[in-house]
């Protein structure tokens, strides 16, 4: 809360003013939502997907309460990183390490955004949106012919 003291003879008593509420970069949960994309899109291979069903989440847990610059400063971190040695994340290297999680964390920089990210066979975000993969239901209900069948 910050205090400002108006002009002389205006009013004698001490305006208090709130700071401006930032948007809830959270409102999936402190993890967001990651989920694997359907399996007719393009993906990466299922050891990469599962890999980042696990990463992304704490890279955006991480993340969660850094301001707006320190993000920015992550995200262009991220990016010189995978430039200089995304092969090695690929097809392992010195820097293999350090290379997919430069790459769990820009996407989960990337989820912060409106609507989210999908690649790599994962969709993270951490807002709801509309057309939102994970809003959907994992296990689709039975219709009442398949109930009666079992």
């Amino acid at each position: 809360m910050t205090t400002a003291i108006p002009p002389a003879g205006v009013c004698n008593d001490l305006v208090q003013h709130e700071p401006d509420q930032l948007p809830d970069p959270d409102s999936h949960g402190p993890l967001g939502r990651v989920v694997a994309t359907p399996e007719d899109a393009p993906s990466a291979s299922p050891t990469w997907v599962t890999w980042l069903l696990f990463m992304v989440p704490l890279c955006i847990a991480e993340l969660r309460d850094l301001a707006e610059p320190e993000v920015e400063r992550i995200a262009a971190q991220s990016a010189d990183l995978i430039a200089s040695h995304g092969d090695d994340a690929q097809f392992g290297g010195h820097h293999q390490r350090s290379a997919r999680t430069a790459i769990a964390r820009g996407l989960a920089v990337l989820a912060r955004s409106e609507g989210g990210v999908t690649a790599l066979g994962i969709h993270a975000c951490v807002r709801p949106h509309i057309g939102c993969p994970g809003a959907l239901p994992a296990h689709p209900s039975p219709s009442e012919r398949e109930e009666r069948d079992v």
